[in-house]
């Protein structure tokens, strides 16, 4: 896209008005106080240069305090041909070189009363905001370390700032990419393989791009390649002291696709896992469920999502029945509504004989049943397994599969994580091997197979691994 060559200086002075007037209404007060204070310094401390210093000290803290009220309504904003440059009164000064912008898009986040300078560590952005109106989220290719205040610093890669011509001010940053990646298609080769190696300290990507799937072509019935994205990572990271759990992981997975996640004991799945369902804080990088950003929009994502984790979580003193109706009711289902679907699960996962028993007494194989019943209880979007099918006897793990391959034509995206490579090479349209915490491959089973020139997944599996193991 072309830059625009001129320089603009873009400010924000919708709410300047109401905000003086609050500032002057508080100013008021003070100086009424102000002056109950100046009677009592003059009649009661003795000695006039002691009452000159006390009534010096008094304004100067007056003056203090509202000019660092007023210090907000020096904010402004300068776009040049090659960089921007930030200013939040006298506070913060910044100059951004725009190619290292990676997209401006508008939001609305709720900021207190009083406007200031801070960083918000819940959602990861340095607020340069002056209200809740007219902002703009900046993300930066890479975090930068900023100064912000008398002591301040902080390093981030997300901006939030005010413009009063927010459109226009998008149109001059005039970015590729100016919304949330998460709601943004992915590209036509996103179902290629992709394997990456490890060497030594540094990962290179093997120029190794198999047959792309051809354009427009269904991965299940009533699901095309340009389907809106459901599970989006984007450098997903977790470390943990010196010890790298996850680095760097990158996926793209669409609506009504089951995604195989592959890996060894210790490789990271379950880290990724835990961090994608929002039990987990990733060290850095960003995830999204069904469009929405999981740590920034937590309950939106969560109302997306079913999750059934490695161990079944049940309360031992509830029936079957009494269980789901307990998250049923967590979820705010009606109840009626919610009565229908839970007969519907009991009889399709074969537990309506067992739902009166109390969960103490079901099998290992049942409470995982029932635990798949309380992550479908809500008819979520996206489902997340970990091993869903381990103590299953080969009725039930059939039933489940068949029910899987069901659920994904009818839309739902059902995110896999198993250590059984038959299951993942004969049910999932797409997998990848993951090890160390990084990623060694990606594609359908298919192409993995053609890539390594093996018969099954499993060797597939087996050799990426052992490469890895020795370059380790």
């Amino acid at each position: 896209m072309s830059r625009v060559a001129s320089t603009q200086i873009f400010t924000y002075a919708a709410r300047k008005g109401p905000y003086l007037s609050t500032v002057g209404a508080f100013l008021f007060l003070c100086l009424a106080e102000g002056m109950v204070i100046v009677f009592l310094i003059l009649h009661f401390v003795p000695g006039a240069l002691l009452q000159t210093l006390l009534l010096t000290v008094a304004a100067l803290f007056v003056a203090l305090m509202f000019g660092r009220l007023l210090l907000p309504l020096g904010t402004s904003h300068r776009v040049s041909a090659t960089s921007l440059e930030l200013r939040y009164g006298l506070d913060f000064h910044a100059s951004l070189p725009r190619a290292q912008i990676l997209s401006a898009r508008p939001v609305q986040e709720r900021l207190g009363p009083i406007p200031r300078l801070y960083y918000d560590t819940q959602q990861r952005y340095l607020t340069l905001a002056f209200s809740n109106n007219n902002q703009v989220l900046l993300r930066l290719q890479s975090p930068r370390l900023f100064h912000f205040g008398l002591r301040g610093t902080c390093s981030t890669d997300q901006l939030l700032i005010n413009v009063d011509q927010r459109a226009a001010f998008l149109a001059m940053l005039d970015l590729p990419e100016i919304v949330d990646p998460a709601t943004m298609s992915a590209p036509a080769h996103a179902h290629s393989v992709t394997v990456v190696q490890s060497g030594g300290k540094q990962d290179e990507m093997l120029d190794q791009q198999l047959v792309s799937l051809a354009p427009r072509t269904p991965l299940v019935a009533g699901t095309e390649v340009d389907a809106p994205l459901a599970i989006r990572t984007v450098d997903l990271t977790r470390h943990y002291a010196d010890f790298v759990a996850l680095e760097k992981l990158n996926l793209t997975i669409r609506r009504g696709e089951i995604y195989g996640f592959l890996g060894p004991n210790g490789a990271g799945k379950s880290t990724a896992i835990k961090m994608l369902v929002g039990l987990l804080q990733p060290t850095s990088g960003h995830a999204w469920l069904a469009g929405h950003d999981v740590w920034r929009e937590p309950l939106l994502a969560k109302g997306a999502l079913g999750y059934v984790a490695d161990r079944a979580l049940l309360y031992d003193r509830l029936t079957g029945r009494e269980f789901l109706t307990f998250l049923a009711q967590l979820r705010g289902l009606p109840r009626e509504q919610s009565t229908a679907r839970i007969n519907e699960l009991l009889t399709m996962l074969d537990l309506i004989e067992q739902a009166d028993r109390l969960c103490a007494t079901y099998s290992f194989g049942m409470k995982r049943k029932l635990s798949l019943a309380g992550a479908l209880l809500h008819q979520p979007s996206v489902l997340i397994l970990d091993e869903p099918l381990n103590g299953l006897d080969p009725l039930s793990a059939r039933r489940l599969k068949d029910l899987f391959l069901h659920l994904a034509g009818m839309g739902t995206t059902i995110f896999l994580s198993t250590h059984d490579l038959a299951v993942a090479e004969t049910l999932c349209h797409r997998v990848s091997i993951i090890q160390h915490g990084r990623l060694l491959a990606e594609g359908s089973a298919a192409q993995l197979r053609e890539l390594a020139s093996a018969p099954d997944l499993e060797s597939v599996f087996l050799a990426l691994t052992a490469q890895e193991e020795a370059t380790v």
